[in-house]
């Protein structure tokens, strides 16, 4: 049974907004208090960060979804200042997704004027009615453009009109049974625990996929390629393979007939140096506490201090420039494939140059 009680709805918002950790940067505002200043006709852009599935179900009026918002409205926010910009109110069923979002925009996007709104179902008990959207990917509770995006208030003629052609509705969507709350007269959908965990993990991956995927494309690069690259540069045999014994099975230190002039570099390196080749437990062999550290150790390191330097100033690049999170994330993954790429010939022309044991690099030949 649908829960009515206020104090419970208000109670699970300040819970799940404290959780978001948006507090310090984007304080809680009250739906009451979001009504009562667009009635006031104070300039607010509400933002819908739930899934469509949800908005579906209904929104409030005059807010806009979250991909209509950063593609049509904040690249504009970002340009104007902070005593220009309208107040950003996202939202989503109890203050979570939209705490979180809200933290985003402040951090990552620059925008001072912004609060975490309580939610839908808190809308349901002090707002004034929800809207079903209009089929199709208009972006937005209604015929909404960029520009009435940027700020206007309930009271504008324009939303009157907007109001006019949108479908009123008592239905909303609380994502899943334990935020079954609404006030008097709604009623609540929700999805079932087995699709509310899918639809919020998948949403989680969605948003950090493209942050994920340079970093899982280099150390995919350096687990799978690092020692047949060896194979390839001084011609010893390593190979592409699944697994680490797989890749170094054909090399020449296991041949019987393995010509001592011609050794694989990766394989039998001596001192310090191994570090560099992924072989941590060789070089600090019988020092203490470091001989603890696991093969690609140094390696892995060096990588990440080197790719976090070099991904922090392709977002101080590209992020003003409004580029979208997919092609920032295809150029961060060029930038890590030509890091591997300049490691390995690094290191190899190193090896190649400092020992005659090892007489081939990538074709040449040492006389």
């Amino acid at each position: 049974m649908t829960n009515r009680n206020y104090d419970d709805a208000r109670r699970a918002a300040l819970d799940f907004a404290t959780k978001a950790g948006s507090e310090n940067v984007a304080p809680l505002l009250s739906m009451r208090d979001l009504r009562e200043r667009m009635e006031k006709g104070e300039r607010v852009v509400i933002v819908d960060v739930r899934g469509c599935e949800e908005q579906a179900v209904s929104m409030i009026p005059g807010a806009v979804t979250k991909e209509f918002f950063e593609a049509e409205v904040l690249p504009q926010l970002r340009a104007q200042t902070s005593q220009a910009a309208p107040l950003v109110v996202p939202y989503c069923t109890v203050g979570y997704r939209s705490g979180i979002y809200a933290k985003e925009l402040v951090e990552q996007h620059g925008l001072q004027n912004v609060r975490n709104g309580e939610g839908v179902i808190m809308w349901t008990f002090d707002g004034n009615g929800l809207v079903q959207p209009p089929a199709g990917p208009s972006g937005s509770a209604g015929p909404v453009t960029r520009s009435e995006a940027l700020g206007r208030s309930v009271t504008d003629d324009s939303v009157a009109e907007q109001a006019a052609l949108q479908n009123e509705t008592r239905r909303v969507h609380v994502f899943g049974k334990p935020w079954d709350m609404a006030a008097e007269g709604y009623t609540t959908e929700y999805f079932t625990p087995a699709g509310g965990a899918f639809r919020f993990v998948k949403q989680k991956c969605s948003k950090s996929g493209p942050k994920a995927f340079p970093w899982f494309t280099e150390f995919l690069l350096f687990y799978l390629f690092f020692t047949p690259a060896c194979g390839v540069m001084y011609n010893c045999g390593c190979r592409v393979a699944l697994s680490k014994f797989g890749q170094v099975s054909s090399c020449n230190i296991y041949w019987p007939d393995q010509p001592l002039e011609h050794k694989c570099p990766w394989c039998t390196c001596q001192g310090v140096v191994c570090i560099f080749v992924a072989s941590d437990t060789k070089a600090f062999r019988g020092v203490t506490l470091l001989d603890m550290l696991p093969d690609g150790f140094v390696v892995t390191v060096l990588t990440v201090l080197v790719l976090h330097f070099l991904f922090k100033k392709i977002d101080q690049c590209l992020r003003p420039r409004n580029f979208g999170d997919s092609f920032i994330a295809a150029v961060k993954t060029a930038i890590a494939v030509s890091w591997f790429v300049v490691y390995c010939l690094a290191f190899g022309a190193l090896f190649f140059a400092g020992n005659t044991s090892y007489p081939h690099f990538l074709g040449y030949s040492r006389v």
